[in-house]
């Protein structure tokens, strides 16, 4: 039963994190290298706000694991921003660095420093 819940908060901290990332970015209108910062900023709060309540419903309360996430969810959303200005243009799929970033952030970098 926990893959299945795992799998299920991964899955909505990817539909919200891109729904406030990316969707947050063209009903803002921004463009000119601001979507650079808005898009990071939304998939950060999607995917640790869908993360973090699943903890909270999942009975941890202890700070620190939420600082920590919440580190890793924004560095990779960073590096994420990074790759799509080192990397070649290549379409759509680029939208999703930092939001792949973020997913990976959230869930390595507590395997790491816990």
């Amino acid at each position: 039963m926990t893959i299945v819940k795992t799998i299920g908060v991964m899955l909505l901290q990817f539909f919200l994190g891109q729904l406030l990332g990316f969707g947050g970015a063209m009903a803002a209108g921004v463009g000119n290298g601001w979507e650079l910062l808005v898009i990071p900023v939304g998939n950060t709060l999607g995917v640790f706000g869908v993360g973090a309540l699943a903890l909270r419903l999942g009975g941890e309360v202890r700070a620190r694991p939420y600082g920590i996430r919440l580190a890793g969810t924004a560095v990779g959303s960073l590096l994420g921003v990074i790759l799509i200005l080192v990397t070649p243009a290549t379409g759509y799929n680029q939208v999703l660095y930092p939001l792949l970033g973020a997913l990976l952030g959230y869930y390595l970098l507590p395997r790491v420093y816990q």
